[in-house]
């Protein structure tokens, strides 16, 4: 069986570093054009009147309004910004003002110039606390120009509360411009404000979290903007590596190491830990993507990559560990099948491997036959 070659997912570079080269002008007469007609219910439907598009120096993404004065994106979407452009529903771009808080969780919150120095009184925070099985997404789409309300689709895992930077994981469809904006449920409710996406895997950052957010509003505003000016120098850097299949310059590793580090975001994490992986630079790889299952250990995003690097490591005994916990979330996950039947000849693990072919057997058919002969050819091979 082959091994999985080591990628960069690319939805989550789109996700975090796209760089639209917009003006202003272009950005009023291209950004939202409200739909007209809407073939949801009402609950549904009037969430396009709720995302709006948001453009900053690096890139376009998703944001909701809270308030006439309020709306919540991304922490990384603002990166070190003061100031970002909004696209309203109502087709005027507004000017708002980034509001530094200090805690983990990927939220960023913006107001108007006048409001800048107030505190919004108007703010609904009571949100449900349900966890339903399918939540879809509304959020602005680059390639149609638009809001747009995405297929519902199903959840994988929600998180523990003790990890602030966790999120709802679902199978949720996730393109350029979708950071920041709404996931919710089939009553129209908000559960999550939709962070990240990798390969099939859509993140989202639990709405629960938004008013422990904002009440840490207005807080340490230097140390806010200087992680972010360290967000973006990661991300640039991020970017500037894909050029790379070799020996990329020492100086760009270090800016990657160090800034992606003071970051301290599990997006970031992710794709250093991707970036490093597809270079070869396994220790460095292991080293962000064990931060980053840290932090969400739920992540299927982060445990895939995980798996692979320790795969590449050949520490196929901590890999079956992961892949566990993988397969529990993504059982019908061919890459992770695979890897898991590699894993487990390779440790000499017979029971796992059966369990990961029995879960293909369900998932995947047309790869037992091969599997079957892989794990029987190297558990044969150990016992010799």
């Amino acid at each position: 069986m082959e091994i999985i070659i080591f990628q960069l997912s690319k939805l989550q570079k789109l996700c975090l570093a796209i760089v639209i080269i917009l003006n202003i002008n272009n950005f009023s007469v291209k950004v939202l054009a409200n739909n007209s007609k809407c073939n949801h219910e009402s609950n549904i439907c009037k969430w396009l009147n709720k995302v709006v598009a948001i453009k900053t120096p690096t890139m376009v993404a998703s944001g909701i309004i809270l308030s006439d004065d309020i709306i919540v994106t991304n922490r990384h979407v603002v990166e070190d910004s003061q100031a970002v452009l909004i696209r309203m529903p109502d087709k005027k771009i507004r000017k708002m003002i980034t509001i530094p808080n200090n805690h983990l969780a990927d939220i960023a919150f913006l107001t108007s110039e006048e409001n800048s120095s107030k505190t919004s009184s108007n703010i609904n925070f009571n949100f449900t606390s349900s966890q339903p099985d399918k939540l879809r997404m509304v959020a602005f789409d680059i390639g149609r120009n638009n809001i747009r309300i995405f297929p519902e689709t199903n959840v994988i895992s929600y998180p523990d509360n003790k990890n602030l930077q966790a999120r709802i994981h679902s199978l949720a469809k996730n393109l350029p411009g979708t950071s920041g904006g709404a996931l919710i449920d089939n009553n129209g409710n908000l559960i999550g404000i939709v962070a990240s996406g990798g390969g099939e895997y859509n993140e989202a950052v639990p709405v629960i979290l938004l008013k422990d957010v904002y009440n840490k509003n207005n807080t340490d505003r230097e140390n806010f903007f200087n992680i972010g000016k360290s967000m973006r120098l990661c991300a640039d850097a991020l970017e500037e590596i894909q050029k790379y299949d070799n020996s990329p310059p020492k100086t760009l590793l270090r800016k990657i190491q160090n800034n992606c580090e003071i970051s301290n975001n599990k997006l970031l994490f992710d794709m250093a830990g991707q970036a490093f992986g597809r270079l070869g630079l396994l220790d460095d790889s292991l080293y962000f993507l064990e931060k980053s299952s840290a932090l969400d250990p739920k992540s299927p995003t982060s445990l895939h990559s995980l798996a692979i690097t320790l795969h590449l490591l050949k520490s196929y005994e901590k890999e079956v560990e992961v892949l566990k916990t993988l397969l529990r979330f993504t059982p019908d996950d061919p890459q992770a099948l695979r890897l898991a039947v590699q894993a487990a000849g390779f440790s000499n693990n017979k029971e796992f491997g059966e369990y990961a072919i029995s879960l293909m057997e369900i998932h995947n058919p047309g790869a037992v036959s091969l599997a079957k002969g892989f794990l029987e050819s190297a558990l044969n091979q150990s016992n010799k």
